[in-house]
């Protein structure tokens, strides 16, 4: 690593924490700003053309983003925008779906995300998405908590869908996140507690994912939609860490899902709920499909060495933890 890199993540993670920390608006954007601005030379520091240019993207989303966020800030402050209450909320919820790519500004997020290296997506699909979901967490107003659920669900149906056509492993990750914020949102309207929960189970087993096709070096086939490797053990590996990304059950993804099942089934809320599970069903669909291709299709994929002691332990995570939680 290099001194600017490490220098820009250090500030990467300082602008998280001064928005976590701060008191106002004001220093809130600001650290969002800082976190912005740190992050992008993280995105493109191997100068690369595809980098370069899915950082554009991500500024512009970003910065439009922050830009209505001050607007609801400055206009929560005036006294005489007390009547406009419902406009300033849909600002502020139009200004949190773009920075976190939830629907109808999810455009973004497979795009850019195919363009930068795993370890800008991890730190895209995991801590960038801290700053506004604590916002959405501790600033959403109860009376927003419908459009909250329907925003939920459009993003689980989303990200199933939207898998489905993807033959690139960055775009495929891209379309879980998606799909997962759905699933945060509405753990969000039940609890906040349950949403942080939420949150932590996906950064853990999404991390551990990330970082094993990052040690691997992945291969993608473009005709036939194949993830390839040739150590069986690291294609076990991935195979538990998909199977547990998807919720299935004993796993440890299985868990924050089931809470949120059994929350809003007590709720009634069953056309959320129904859109939630249709939408984690899909996803299931395109991660078995890919596990099948990996135990069916000739070896591809190149391993300087076997899979290390970290991505076995997050692994056990993933599979034993859980079944030692339920038993």
């Amino acid at each position: 690593m290099t001194p600017s890199f490490l220098l820009f993540f250090s500030t990467t993670i300082m602008g998280t924490m001064i928005s976590l920390s701060s008191t106002n608006w004001l220093y809130l954007w600001m650290g969002m700003e800082l976190n912005l601005l740190s992050f992008i030379p993280i995105m493109s520091h191997s100068h690369k053309l595809q980098e370069t240019t899915g950082s554009v993207k991500y500024f512009m989303v970003q910065a439009t983003g922050s830009g209505l966020m001050l607007t609801m800030g400055i206009l929560s402050m005036n006294p005489y925008m007390t009547s406009y209450q419902l406009i300033i909320n849909l600002i502020f919820m139009m200004s949190m779906c773009m920075k976190l790519g939830t629907p109808p500004y999810h455009q973004w997020l497979p795009h850019v995300m195919t363009s930068i290296p795993w370890s800008s997506c991890l730190m895209l699909a995991t801590w960038q998405k801290i700053s506004p979901l604590m916002m959405l967490t501790f600033i959403t107003p109860s009376e927003m908590y419908p459009m909250v659920m329907m925003i939920a669900s459009l993003s689980a149906i989303v990200g199933g869908t939207g898998g489905m056509n993807q033959s690139q492993m960055r775009a495929l990750m891209a379309y879980s996140s998606i799909g997962h914020m759905g699933w945060m949102l509405a753990a969000l309207t039940i609890s906040n507690e349950l949403s942080l929960m939420y949150f932590f189970v996906y950064t853990m087993i999404t991390a551990s994912l990330m970082l094993m096709l990052l040690k691997s070096n992945i291969l993608m086939s473009q005709i036939s939609n194949t993830l390839i490797p040739t150590k069986m053990m690291m294609m076990y590996m991935i195979m538990f860490v998909l199977m547990s990304l998807g919720g299935l059950p004993p796993l440890l993804g299985f868990i924050p899902k089931w809470t949120i099942i059994y929350m809003l089934t007590e709720m009634n809320m069953m056309t959320p709920l129904f859109m939630l599970i249709t939408g984690s069903i899909i996803n299931l669909f395109y991660y078995f499909s890919m596990m099948f291709n990996m135990m069916l299709t000739q070896s591809q994929l190149l391993l300087s060495q076997s899979p290390p002691l970290w991505s076995l332990m997050l692994t056990s995570m993933t599979t034993v933890v859980p079944s030692m939680l339920i038993l």
